[in-house]
């Protein structure tokens, strides 16, 4: 059973390798930036998802942020590829 599923994964890999390798990433002639920091998490997911919504950026991700003024504690930065 393992054999065959191994054997699936690699036909769906090898007949999708021609369009993988030719597509554009969608953030090829973007720039990454730390768009805000110091959020909730909570927070953060809310205004990446609002950015993508509203086709600010379709590539973002939030990163932990320890501050430096609360040890032990840390916020979320929200990254993202920016036209």
């Amino acid at each position: 059973m393992r054999r065959r599923i191994t054997a699936l994964a690699l036909v769906a890999v090898t007949a999708l390798a021609p369009v993988l390798a030719t597509s554009t990433p969608a953030h090829a002639t973007s720039t990454l930036q730390v768009v805000y920091t110091n959020l909730p998490y909570d927070i953060c997911v809310s205004f990446g998802r609002s950015g993508q919504e509203n086709g600010r950026w379709q590539t973002w991700w939030c990163s932990t942020h320890y501050p430096q003024s609360y040890p032990g504690s840390y916020t979320y930065d929200l990254w993202a590829y920016v036209d």
